[in-house]
């Protein structure tokens, strides 16, 4: 079975070149700059002060081998041209049946874990001129997530207007502040305010994030349960207020996957109705919607391989799963979308495929492009 549509991506990557923030970011920065170096057997992406200050481009990105299978080669020059240049990606979107795409960060995942604010401040400044000028060049076809730092919240909401100037679609925030206190925290309430006042979604990334919680030594366990924190995040912005206090902010949960959503919800409205009597101050909640309402109507996921979300549509809510394609990381449905997502929406009314694969991502992010 082969869909009748093209496809939007809710999230792509694209892999910023080697010299980007050594040539782009503020010249009191510039010997400090994150950059690629080049050893004997490896390129690495090194960035003073991050958590992770030294990583192999391969693991950081991808590549495709000659065979056209992804890989995680340890060369700039084996990085997948349409990962970068905007006029080679339109050939590998026309291959894989994609119309247009949602693009985040590769390398600059990484910089969220920066501690000094002004520099991860410049560093998402170069990287979101960048991405402006790359979506830019085919304005219907790829749009961009900026980086948006949140300590201090005021120059977040400052980077928030820029960006929204620049024609980004939305703003990506670290996926957990650090603190107890989480989201919930009154000091954010500038970023929500913004991002409602800008039409914005918040975007929360797998591995973006300044805490990086790694509780296990296994990578495979820290991998399948990464989504975790998205989670945490969103539950603490759902009963901390936040969404009562900001009725048109949207946030979106990506490359977390979605089928978690539909227990989320229903332990988080069973958690409501027998614990919100005692919970005190930890309840925020004021207009009396359930946890669950508060869900379908401001929190979105996207998805590359879940069968469980599909099955869950109902539940979880069909206009908040959104498909990603991952291009071009590992585990990307890149050149074999069609197949991959016509499989796991076998027995889906048609009118839900359009929904997941395509109309959800154009209506929340407002994209000039046709929905029948």
């Amino acid at each position: 079975m082969e869909l009748p549509f093209r496809f939007v991506s809710a999230d792509s990557h694209v892999v910023e070149p080697p010299d980007l923030w050594t040539t782009r970011i503020d010249r009191s920065f510039r010997e400090r700059a994150p950059r690629m170096i080049r050893e004997r057997d490896v390129d690495y992406f090194v960035c003073e002060g991050a958590a992770i200050a030294k990583m192999s481009i391969g693991f950081t990105s991808a590549a495709l081998t000659p065979a056209q299978e992804i890989s995680v080669d340890e060369r700039w020059e084996n990085i997948y041209r349409g990962a970068w240049d905007p006029d080679a990606r339109l050939a590998d979107l026309e291959r894989d049946g994609v119309e247009a795409e949602i693009l985040y960060t590769s390398l600059g995942l990484r910089l969220f874990s920066l501690r000094d604010a002004a520099f991860q401040a410049a560093c998402f400044r170069a990287f979101n001129d960048w991405l402006a000028e790359f979506c830019a060049s085919q304005p219907r076809r790829f749009f961009g997530a900026g980086l948006v730092g949140v300590a201090p919240a005021q120059g977040g909401v400052a980077e928030m207007q820029r960006i929204a100037r620049l024609g980004l679609r939305s703003a990506m925030i670290s996926v957990l502040p650090e603190g107890p206190s989480g989201y919930g925290d009154p000091a954010y309430e500038p970023l929500w305010a913004a991002a409602e006042d800008l039409g914005l979604p918040i975007s929360l990334h797998m591995a973006g994030s300044r805490v990086l919680p790694s509780p296990s030594r296994n990578v495979l366990v820290n991998f399948s349960l990464g989504f975790t924190s998205a989670m945490y995040s969103i539950a603490e912005l759902i009963f901390s207020g936040v969404f009562d206090r900001h009725p048109r902010l949207k946030v979106v949960a990506v490359e977390n996957d979605a089928g978690w959503a539909a227990s989320l919800m229903e332990r988080m409205d069973f958690r409501y109705e027998r614990d919100r009597f005692w919970a005190g101050s930890a309840n925020g909640i004021t207009s009396g919607r359930r946890p669950s309402q508060q869900f379908r109507e401001h929190v979105y996921c996207t998805f590359m391989r879940d069968h469980t979300a599909v099955r869950n549509r109902e539940q979880i809510g069909i206009a908040n799963i959104l498909w990603s394609s991952d291009f071009p990381h590992q585990d990307s449905s890149w050149p074999d979308s069609r197949r991959i997502v016509a499989e796991h929406l076998v027995g889906v009314p048609p009118e839900d495929q359009r929904r997941i694969a395509r109309e959800n991502a154009i209506a929340l992010y407002g994209l000039p492009l046709d929905v029948e």
